[in-house]
């Protein structure tokens, strides 16, 4: 048998995560083998063994696919020479939220782990993912809010930690109400409203958040 090319190396793998996408979706994590992962991407399980070690690590490679992307732009958005950490932050998250909105593969990964997993026990993948996930995510909202209180682009009082906390559990939230029912959220509406009431309250001035026309 010829040797694979690189990009075909990389076609598989694709193909391998969308299959497991869906699996997961359809039967959950627990009830998923690698087994039924090969036979819906329709190559043999040794194949899928030379790309993952095991379902961890599908499931941690489909969930990287669409969350590293956010997290590079939360990098951008909290860089140490920033001017406007308060609108680049809006900015990422109105785009994020209608990205979600018509992105299925993105709107998958976040459905699986947050709906189609068990109750996540310490140390486990999905447990690990996830906290992995969120301090991530917390540091690099909480750099922005730093970036801004150095700025004095905060109000009188608040914090940055304070900030940053107030603004991840609203997303956490609006997330999940989102997954929970798709057909009555307008994500891209109303995550972006939650949203600016949390910058608005803690920005010293709310014209920071405009967008120059």
């Amino acid at each position: 048998m010829a040797r694979k090319t690189k990009k075909e190396a990389q076609e598989t793998r694709e193909n391998i995560l969308d299959a497991a996408e869906d699996c997961f979706l359809e039967h959950g994590l627990s009830r998923t083998g690698l087994e039924a992962i090969a036979a819906r991407a329709g190559v043999t399980r040794g194949a899928v063994y030379w790309h993952f070690k095991n379902k961890d690590e599908v499931l941690e490679a489909m969930v990287n696919r669409v969350t590293v992307p956010f997290l590079h732009g939360l990098e951008r958005v909290s860089r140490a020479e920033g001017t406007t950490p308060l609108r680049d932050l809006r900015e990422l998250l109105r785009q994020s939220f209608a990205d979600l909105g018509h992105d299925g593969r993105m709107r998958n990964a976040l459905e699986v782990i947050e709906l189609r997993s068990e109750i996540a026990s310490e140390g486990d993948a999905i447990s690990t993912l996830r906290q992995a996930g969120m301090r991530r995510t917390h540091a690099r909202i909480l750099a922005a809010f730093a970036r801004a209180a150095v700025l004095d682009q905060l109000r009188d009082g608040v914090t940055a930690e304070h900030s940053a906390r107030s603004l991840h559990f609203m997303i956490f939230g609006a997330l999940r109400m989102y997954l929970l029912d798709p057909t009555h959220i307008d994500l891209e509406r109303d995550g972006l409203a939650a949203v600016d009431l949390v910058l608005r309250a803690v920005a010293r001035d709310p014209g920071l958040l405009d967008v120059p026309r």
